[in-house]
């Protein structure tokens, strides 16, 4: 403890900067922990997960009940988050392709705007060159502390991600994430630099399903079972992904485990969805304390969610889009905005971007699709009709995981735990896990994927997706009407042109010696004149 405050005391004069006089500007407080699915939470009723914080974060601000990531894995789904871009707009669509130096990105305007940008957690975000102009400080603190696999090595479950529990409780400074709060909390309460921004990206609910040793066993299988039964495996009318001879069941060897893993999975998930909601609580105490809470913004989201035991699957899949893993908790506390509002209609999660830019005051700099909630923040309803957009899967070869050379490890050892993931990948080559879009209303959800099982959802009936009706000829008008209208989507987002403008002469040319020797004889001021002199025909100018 004495060498992390010595470390902060010693960072402190690189960064301190006072507020200017008549910079009414807020703070912001970015807790972004990773694959927590808004369904898991208390506050969003699930009948047996306590989620206090989050509760009382909600009771003072906005929620945003049906809040869709833009890709359900971590990187393209920051990466969305910070640009405002859909992934086919410029291509982060995988782990390993990030936000480039020359790329727009929230933190960066942030930092351009004089605000200091304290970062302590993963990354998945930003490329090596994208840091120093994005970011004023940051360190690694992210990890939660769990035990040792359940299984051994050949035994069914294996490549469950079901741990042991931890030595530690959820206090030690083993848990990273809880290290990096403590370090946000000690910064804001020793006269930080203002404006500033301070953001944290933890594991929060990632597999391995492990938690410290306090809170394992915090929720009764048993009890879920009975009050929050689990989704079904074997669906028909499912993406490959889910069939239990060929999908993730079958390459995770998972098919003949008894529902009691499953339910022990999904347990222990929630509790770590409540050790994280306990940190958040520890990260509001620190905001109360240090003074700034009327002049700091909180937002609270997750880069997406888990399957975490339903339909007999664990984690996630980069080419799925059901409700659990695009639906994640979104709650915001804006000084002098509402409290205790919800908003129902749909948002994409990349909205944050244009809101916290707002009320930065900067304007950003760059074409972008996502749409400021701020009003929302204030007690206004949501956009009627919304249609929210996620999309995910892979063609190309340079795409897929099992190609990237930083990943090989997971390709070729079978104690992986990715191992079987990237196995799945690479079947029935290139659709192990083919592109996919998703469309979704409060009502209906599309789910189209060219080469592969495309779905269609009637939410009002089937909120948890059972039930396939794709080609049910009853669906048929309003599920072409969606088609129609994710074409005229694509057409819409398909690229993005930059704000600036080019000049479509040519430069001067080079003199020699830096350029060709003229032949003789030529007038060379005569020539230099008139290329001052010129000018494009009228007709041409507007071509």
């Amino acid at each position: 403890r004495d060498t992390m405050l010595l470390q902060l005391l010693l960072l402190l004069p690189l960064v301190l900067a006072k507020r200017q006089p008549g910079d009414n500007r807020p703070n912001f407080v970015f807790f972004l922990p990773d694959e927590t699915r808004a369904e898991a939470l208390g506050t969003y009723g699930h009948p047996i997960t306590k989620t206090p914080h989050y509760d009382r974060l909600a009771s003072e601000g906005t929620l945003f009940k049906q809040a869709h990531v833009l890709h359900t894995q971590c990187s393209p789904s920051r990466c969305a988050l910070t640009t405002g871009w859909y992934l086919h707009t410029l291509g982060h669509r995988t782990q390993t392709h990030l936000i480039q130096s020359w790329e727009p990105n929230m933190f960066k305007y942030l930092k351009q705007a004089n605000y200091t940008v304290m970062w302590w957690g993963k990354n998945d975000m930003l490329a090596v060159d994208s840091w120093n102009e994005s970011v004023t400080y940051w360190e690694a603190d992210v990890g939660v502390a769990d035990g040792r696999n359940a299984f051994k090595f050949g035994e069914a479950g294996y490549w469950s991600f079901l741990h042991t529990p931890s030595k530690f409780n959820g206090k030690s400074h083993h848990n990273k994430d809880y290290l990096a709060v403590v370090k946000a909390n000690y910064f804001m309460n020793h006269d930080p630099p203002e404006p500033f921004m301070i953001f944290l990206p933890g594991k929060g609910s990632h597999p391995p399903y492990g938690a410290p040793s306090d809170w394992y066993d915090v929720y009764d299988p048993n009890e879920i079972k009975k009050k929050a039964p689990l989704r079904p495996a074997g669906i028909k009318g499912k993406p490959r992904y889910h069939s239990l001879t060929d999908g993730i069941p079958k390459y995770r060897n998972l098919t003949y485990l008894p529902s009691e893993t499953f339910y022990k999975i999904n347990s222990v998930y929630l509790g770590r969805v409540s050790y994280t909601d306990w940190i958040l609580g520890q990260l509001l105490d620190g905001i109360d304390q240090s003074g700034l809470r009327d002049r700091t913004a909180v937002f609270v989201t997750s880069d997406h969610g888990d399957f975490a035991g339903d339909y007999n699957l664990v984690e996630k899949w980069p080419g799925g889009v059901d409700d659990i893993l695009t639906r994640v908790p979104l709650i915001a506390r804006i000084p002098g905005g509402a409290a205790g509002h919800v908003v129902d209609t749909p948002v994409n999660q990349f909205d944050i971007m244009p809101t916290i830019l707002e009320m930065a005051g900067v304007i950003p700099n760059h074409t972008h699709f996502a749409v400021s909630f701020l009003e929302q923040l204030k007690g206004k309803p949501g956009v009627k009709n919304r249609t929210v957009y996620s999309e995910g899967g892979y063609y190309w070869y340079n795409e897929m995981e099992p190609h990237d050379p930083t990943q090989q490890r997971g390709v070729h050892d079978p104690h992986n735990m990715y191992y079987p993931r990237y196995q799945e990948e690479l079947s029935h080559y290139p659709d192990g896990s083919p592109r996919v879009i998703m469309a979704r209303t409060a009502d209906w959800k599309l789910v189209w994927r060219p080469r592969g099982v495309s779905e269609f959802y009637d939410l009002t009936k089937d909120p948890q997706e059972l039930n396939n009706v794709y080609n049910v000829a009853t669906y048929k008008t309003i599920r072409d009407k969606m088609e129609h209208d994710m074409l005229y989507w694509l057409t819409q987002t398909s690229d993005v042109t930059p704000l600036h403008y080019d000049p479509r002469g040519l430069p001067k040319p080079p003199k020699y010696p830096f350029g060709p020797k003229p032949p003789p004889g030529l007038d060379t001021e005569m020539l230099e004149e008139g290329e001052e002199d010129y000018e494009e025909p009228d007709q041409f100018q507007d071509l």
